[in-house]
């Protein structure tokens, strides 16, 4: 099968395209002949050697969408056929970059009729990202005031509809014009990123402050987080773009009773939970309450030049890879 392969981490280019084995499922896992790969900015970690340093020679892709070719010992036959996305965890699948993956039976979503591959391809790992962050770690609820750090990307974006859709004011930050428009047109405040970003917070907020404070960049915006906060607001840290987040005094909590969470992807936990949510997001989905703004659709020769596109900050939604 075609797939890409770094054999080195490094810069974008180490992402090579190849001939490699396809691979054959296992007991309780299936292979798919991938439609469509989804680009995570975990993934640029990775081939970096800064976040979960893979085993090289490596292919590299967390979520995908396509179609059961086969199954493995104690999958239900019936999935043969079936149009499935799923997220690819190591180490028990392979990864997206390429024409076939394996993947573990819980690992799949069963996309309906009315879901595309581009849309199941977005929705895995960021959607359920997304679910967790807002109504997990956050309990969003209607009527609070939420400050959405890095909400133009496609994390940010999916993020930024649950809250809505749970009733929430969303103010998101952004780092330029295309950002702002899109995070505008599905119901949120765009604010850009300046020295005076603080002040716009609290000027929209009659400077008072926001309830909940989602911040996946980390370093850059720690500060800023924990000053935005109202009185009993609650700072959810869900990534580090920008840097590992450096410890918090608690005496500057108990100032103003804040309450300051982390939020990390664990489907090993309360499994039967999470398959519910995979089910609320593809409803969502099917019904047009979540949409899934998809940047561009590159083909799968092309994945050094999407994470140079991912990397510079400046895509708007979702970037995919083109595996058929």
């Amino acid at each position: 099968m075609r797939a890409i392969v770094a054999s080195a981490l490094g810069e974008p280019d180490v992402l090579q395209l190849h001939e490699a084995p396809r691979p054959a499922p296992g007991p309780g896992q299936v292979l798919i002949r991938l439609h469509r790969a989804g680009i995570v900015f975990s993934d640029t970690e990775r081939r970096r050697g800064i976040y979960r340093r893979p085993l090289l020679p490596w292919i590299p892709g967390a979520e995908g969408a396509g179609v059961v070719e086969e199954v493995g010992e104690g999958a239900d036959p019936e999935l043969l056929g079936r149009r499935v996305a799923f997220w690819a965890m190591p180490p028990a699948v392979t990864g997206t970059y390429a024409e076939y993956a394996v993947a573990p039976v819980d690992a799949l979503f069963l996309l309906p009729d009315g879901v595309s591959f581009d849309q199941g391809a977005a929705l895995p790992l960021q959607g359920l990202t997304a679910w967790g962050v807002v109504h997990f770690a956050a309990g969003i609820r209607a009527g609070q005031t939420v400050l959405l750090h890095a909400a133009g990307g496609g994390l940010g974006l999916i993020a930024l509809q649950l809250a809505r859709n749970a009733g929430a004011r969303v103010l998101g930050t952004v780092s330029t014009g295309p950002k702002a428009d899109a995070v505008r047109s599905l119901g949120g405040e765009p604010l850009l990123y300046g020295d005076d970003l603080l002040e716009r917070v609290r000027a929209a907020t009659d400077g008072r402050g926001v309830d909940v404070v989602l911040d996946s960049l980390g370093r850059a915006t720690q500060e800023l987080s924990l000053a935005a906060l109202a009185p009993y607001g609650h700072l959810v840290f869900y990534g580090d773009a920008s840097g590992p987040s450096q410890p918090i005094d608690p005496y500057r909590l108990y100032e103003s009773s804040l309450k300051v969470s982390a939020f990390g992807l664990r489907l090993d936990l309360h499994p039967e939970a999470w398959s519910d949510v995979r089910q609320h997001l593809l409803r969502q989905v099917e019904e047009g309450t979540l949409h899934l703004t998809i940047s561009r659709v590159l083909p799968l020769a092309e994945a050094a030049e999407a994470h140079r596109l991912l990397e510079s900050r400046q895509v708007v939604g979702k970037l995919l890879l083109a595996t058929i």
